[in-house]
């Protein structure tokens, strides 16, 4: 049987003025009719570029190009333009990252996917309509006749994504290329996502290429996965082989640096890969990895090509596993030990964050903005030294709360830093409490040098500094953040997207802050980059006695950096705990249904999925019930829908905000079950 897509010996290389840079080489892939490869590994690896040389899309300046490319029986390298384009959106689709930059903001739903039936299938007028709607309903959009007329901006992040993925499917391809497809997402929403594409999958038998840096939900999708270093396959195998037992160096690092459910239970700390870019011009050494990895050995390693071979289960590119030998995996270090005291560094009472109060315009279709809370009645304490991390889906409030903590968004209620009430709009405010923002890119000035962005908040805000002794101070900044101190002349542009957190980081210790406001600073970070910045944020903990307001989706890093947790939904503070409350029964029904969503490739457990129905209320009404009543799967009736619920404190430290009793949520049968566990029961 023909396979959907075969790679054989391909490679690329660009042309630059200062010489071709390699991007791809000898890079032999086959996916089968059915078939979901898995492909993953670090930011530039050369996982996207892949895709596009697989679609044709070849952003630079074509150097030179071998091998071929087959989508069928067909090389699609020697393809002409008007053929590749009849192949796009027909034979072959793609599903990129930011389905907000994918969608047209000025065409409908509607036009999206109609255009592209009319273009690429025989359905016209009326018939695209038609399937246009049975398209969105496949996906699993509500209403699909509104949804049609709907704009971009007028529908969720999650929505958005349902519709690029009703676009993939509505030619019915052979092969379908998702690149970083839920990497933006909520774990819920990301979950469902999943969910859908299976569903979809199994029902069209399309083929599909699935990258990701994310190694727990290739774990969920993937049949085979397909590991990429320095633009060369190095490992590639069945998921559950790969993963649970990997044999290449870069592989095994890849996965010590990734959170596990088990991680509370063994203390496991998380390791970084330690691997240095690899080299792109010039003469490439026998072994790609080779500067980087703790096994290398030159008699063996450097004496010929190194390339991918056939074992027992996989095939690895790695001479000493050729020979037959078993490489272990470095130990990662012990989880630093939380520096926190005892008492209170911020206090937050009755915070409430609205929009809408002034009557805003909509242009476009002439209607009043209506009023939504956005954070609703917030009240909670982080000690000094502390990390309290607040959880929850894509528009819980998360950020609304970072914002109005940050002097960014006006408030109603309370804030103080230890007994003092100070507002978080002052000057005094800012100066003891500083916000590391998600997207370093957009919160750094791509005009000043990183000296002068960590000499700004030494010269407004350190007055006890004298100016002669501020360079010195951005050199130990940045040699704190694990940054060379010559970094100061570089400007953000010349820098990876973790060394430019970095600098952000670096930035918000200038002014030796009580507190750092952290939202979603490692959301778009390898595994391998969060697990180094985790550490670094607990060493800096520890020496300073900071206290660490810490946004995130990642569930999985939460027992890593967080001493306690917050859960929030629509506004609210549903549960509020210590992250060892997270391994064990009682949850609030959300938080057990969040913690279920997290992918994870942790061998030693088995996770229980909850799957949420339902669907959101309106943000602009006031509810009478639990905000949760609509999607919650333990409803225990009418007093869900009534009441407000009470706050029930399973324990001095834990409080959910739940109509069912303590005992009750704590008889639910657990998210995860361990290996030790499993071998008892069997």
């Amino acid at each position: 049987m023909t396979d959907t897509l075969t790679l054989n010996d391909y490679g690329l290389w660009y042309d630059t003025p200062s010489g071709p840079v390699r991007i791809l080489d000898d890079i032999s892939l086959r996916i089968a009719k059915g078939e979901v490869l898995g492909l993953v590994g670090e930011s530039g690896s050369a996982k996207s570029s892949l895709a596009n040389a697989i679609i044709r899309d070849l952003p630079g300046k074509v150097h030179a190009e071998q091998g071929t490319i087959l989508l069928g029986d067909q090389d699609i390298t020697a393809a002409s333009g008007a053929i590749l384009e009849k192949l796009r959106g027909q034979r072959i689709a793609m599903v990129f990252q930011n389905a907000a930059t994918t969608l047209d903001p000025v065409q409908t739903v509607g036009n999206h996917l109609i255009e592209t039936l009319e273009r690429h299938t025989t359905a016209q007028g009326q018939a695209a309509t038609a399937r246009a709607v049975e398209l969105i309903e496949m996906v699993g959009l509500p209403d699909p006749q509104a949804m049609l007329t709907r704009f971009p901006h007028e529908i969720s992040g999650g929505e958005k994504q349902r519709v690029v993925l009703a676009l993939a499917f509505a030619c019915e391809p052979e092969l379908i290329l998702f690149d970083e497809p839920t990497s933006a997402l909520d774990a819920t929403t990301a979950a469902t996502l999943l969910d859908l594409f299976r569903d979809l999958q199994a029902r069209t038998g399309v083929s599909a290429l699935f990258i990701s840096h994310d190694l727990g939900t290739v774990s969920d999708i993937a049949h085979r996965v397909a590991v990429i270093y320095g633009g060369r396959i190095v490992e590639e195998g069945a998921v559950e082989t790969v993963f649970s037992d990997p044999k290449h160096p870069y592989t095994q690092a890849l996965m010590a640096s990734l959170p596990r459910p088990s991680d509370g239970r063994t203390n496991r700390g998380l390791a970084g890969t330690a691997a240095l870019p690899a080299p792109r011009r010039g003469e490439i050494p026998p072994c790609i990895f080779s500067a980087s990895c703790p096994h290398h050995d030159a008699a063996i390693c450097d004496a010929q090509q190194v390339r991918l071979t056939d074992s027992d289960d996989r095939r690895t590119a790695c001479a000493r596993v050729a020979k037959g030998q078993i490489l272990h995996t470095p130990a990662a270090p012990n989880p630093a030990p939380s520096p926190r005291g005892d008492d209170a560094l911020l206090q937050v009472e009755s915070l409430t964050v609205s929009y809408g109060s002034q009557r805003l315009i909509d242009s476009l279709r002439n209607r009043i903005s209506p009023h939504v809370r956005a954070v609703n009645n917030v009240s909670f304490k982080v000690r000094r030294g502390e990390t309290l991390a607040l959880v929850g889906e894509s528009g819980c409030g998360k950020s609304s709360l970072a914002r109005a903590l940050s002097g960014l968004y006006a408030h109603d209620g309370v804030t103080r830093l230890g007994n003092e009430i100070i507002p978080s709009n002052s000057p005094a405010w800012r100066a003891r409490v500083q916000t590391i923002f998600q997207n370093p890119d957009s919160s750094l000035n791509p005009r000043h040098s990183i000296g002068t962005i960590l000499g700004r908040p030494l010269k407004l805000i350190r007055t006890d500094l004298a100016p002669q002794d501020r360079a010195a101070e951005v050199a130990r900044l940045l040699t704190r953040v694990r940054l060379p101190a010559d970094y100061a002349e570089r400007y953000p542009h010349q820098l990876s997207g973790g060394e430019k957190q970095r600098v952000a980081i670096a930035r918000a210790l200038a002014a030796r802050p009580d507190v750092i406001i952290c939202d979603e600073i490692t959301s778009g970070l390898d595994a391998a980059v969060q697990a180094a910045i985790a550490r670094l944020l607990r060493e800096i903990q520890a020496e300073s006695g900071t206290a660490l307001v810490f946004i995130t989706h990642d569930l999985g890093m939460l027992r890593h950096i967080a001493d306690r947790v917050a859960v929030m939904y629509l506004g609210e503070m549903v549960e509020m705990g210590e992250v060892a409350s997270l391994d064990t029964a009682p949850w609030h029904p959300y938080t057990e249904a969040l913690l279920s969503s997290s992918h994870s490739v942790d061998p030693d457990s088995e996770t229980r999925r909850v799957r949420l129905t339902g669907s959101l209320p309106k943000r602009t009404e006031d509810l009478a019930g639990c905000p949760f009543a609509s999607r919650c799967p333990r409803h225990v009736g009418a007093i869900c829908d009534s009441q407000q619920p009470p706050r029930r404190h399973p324990a001095p430290d834990h409080e959910i905000l739940c109509h069912i009793d303590a005992s009750t949520l704590s008889a639910v049968p657990p998210i995860w079950r361990f290996s030790d566990q499993l071998e008892t029961q069997q």
